[in-house]
Parts: C-alpha cells; sequence; structure tokens
C-alpha cells in the first residue's frame, strides 16, 4: 500500500485516550517492544538484541513511536525507509496489545510516524500487509493508503479485501 506524502500533511494529529502516552522510543522499551510484537503474531525471534539492532538506524529510532500504558509499549510502529530508488518511508511492524485493541493506538503510532516523514520530505510512504489483516487495512485505507497492484494476482485480492472490508464496516453500522 502506498500514500503520497502530500495526503499525510492533511492528517490530524492523534493523542491516546486518559492513561496512555504516545512517544518515541526510549531506552528500556526493546524487552517489551519484542514481547508485544511477538504476542500479535510477528516472528517468535523478535527479542532485546533484535530490536536494538533494527533501531541502530538513526532515522529509524527518531521516527518510531509508541504508546505506553504505565511501564509497557502496548502498541508500536517503526518508522523506517525503503533505499530502492528514491527514497520513501516505511510504516514498518505496526502491532497493538490485543487487550488494548479498539482505543486507537495503532492510530496514534501511524499518524505519528506519518507525521515524522513528512518533516524528513521523503514524497511517499509504503507499507506491506497481509490479506487477513482487516482491521489494519481499513486504518490503512482511512489513513489515506491505496492498494498498489504489483502483481497479477492483485487486483482479484484487492476486489475481494475491499468487499470483506465494506461488509465488515456494514455489520458493525447495524449493532
Amino acid at each position: 500500500m502506498t500514500v503520497p506524502i502530500a495526503r499525510v500533511r492533511g492528517l490530524a494529529n492523534v493523542q491516546p485516550p486518559r492513561g496512555y502516552v504516545l512517544r518515541p522510543f526510549a531506552p528500556g522499551d526493546q524487552d517489551s517492544w519484542a514481547q508485544l510484537l511477538q504476542r500479535v503474531g510477528f516472528a517468535a525471534d523478535w527479542d532485546r538484541t533484535r530490536v536494538d539492532r533494527y533501531l541502530e538506524d538513526p532515522e529509524r529510532r527518531e521516527g518510531s513511536r509508541v504508546v505506553s500504558f504505565g511501564k509497557r509499549v502496548v502498541s508500536v510502529c517503526f518508522a523506517s525507509r525503503e533505499n530502492l530508488g528514491p527514497s520513501v518511508g516505511v510504516l514498518d511492524y505496526v502491532a497493538t496489545d490485543p487487550k488494548h485493541q479498539g482505543k486507537g493506538l495503532a492510530r496514534c503510532v501511524c499518524t505519528a510516524v506519518l507525521k515524522f516523514f513528512t518533516g524528513v520530505g521523503y514524497p511517499n510512504v509504503i507499507l506491506g500487509t497481509d490479506d487477513w489483516r482487516l482491521p489494519a487495512i481499513k486504518l490503512y485505507l482511512s489513513l489515506g493508503f491505496e492498494p498498489v497492484m504489483e502483481r497479477e494476482d492483485m487486483p482479484g485480492r484487492w476486489e475481494r479485501i475491499m468487499k470483506e472490508v465494506g461488509s465488515s464496516q456494514n455489520s458493525r453500522a447495524d449493532r
């Protein structure tokens, strides 16, 4: 998925609910961040060392955001970059603790990272996701991201995804 940075500029800043704090990475977040990535189904090899390695890039460290609840990191998003051709920002490894979902925390971290990318001056931001991650896809679409049709099977897949996203929105509206 991709979004032009011009569209990102129009996004309103989002603050988390009371009791939650949106902030940059801080030393000491590594274990909590790694545990969160494991808990939501990213690779089991996320640990303090891997988070440290991933944050060695100064720009990624500066732009990545977390939402904390007490001393625990409960929502995260890395600010990565694509170095193939012109630099492009990458919304990377977005995750929210299942116990804290439904509170807009992913929107907070994603919007904050997108705003960071406006300051860096990248022309576009991209992300990769899986077809079954419908709540995440709905969030990304609401942030202005659009599907990228880079393979032959993509139009059919996105047609199915958009129907599922639409039907799940309609079923929620009926409740």
